[in-house]
């Protein structure tokens, strides 16, 4: 098993005691939310057709699936949300696939119902 397998099978692993019946994952990637790498609190994010989970310390966080994480540049890709995360260029490719799974959906009209209005 090569690293972007184990990668992704860490990812699933760490959602799936918080997804719902029939949520699939449609990407994921590791952020830090502090300023230095030895002492930042890391955190998971799931992306899945439904909502971003945020798995990290403090507990798992549920946010809607309607954020568009943005093109990501430099070293760290700076996103805010509840808090400010950075994400490592080497989770770039994560980040811009969960941009194009949302952009997707919209144009299929396939959102979460919360998200329809």
């Amino acid at each position: 098993m090569g690293y972007q397998e184990r990668r992704a099978e860490l990812i699933a692993k760490r959602a799936a005691p918080h997804l719902e019946p029939g949520e699939r994952i449609q990407t994921g990637f590791i952020a830090q939310n502090g300023w230095w790498i030895f002492t930042v609190p890391v955190a998971t994010f799931v992306v899945t057709d439904r909502a971003i989970l945020i798995v990290g310390g403090d507990g798992p966080r549920r946010l809607p699936r309607d954020f568009l994480f943005g093109e990501p540049t430099g070293l760290y890709h700076t996103i805010e949300l509840d808090r400010t995360y950075k994400v490592h260029r080497q989770y770039f490719p994560e980040i811009t696939a969960a941009d194009e799974a949302l952009r997707d959906m919209r144009a299929r009209g396939d959102l979460p119902d919360s998200e329809q209005s």
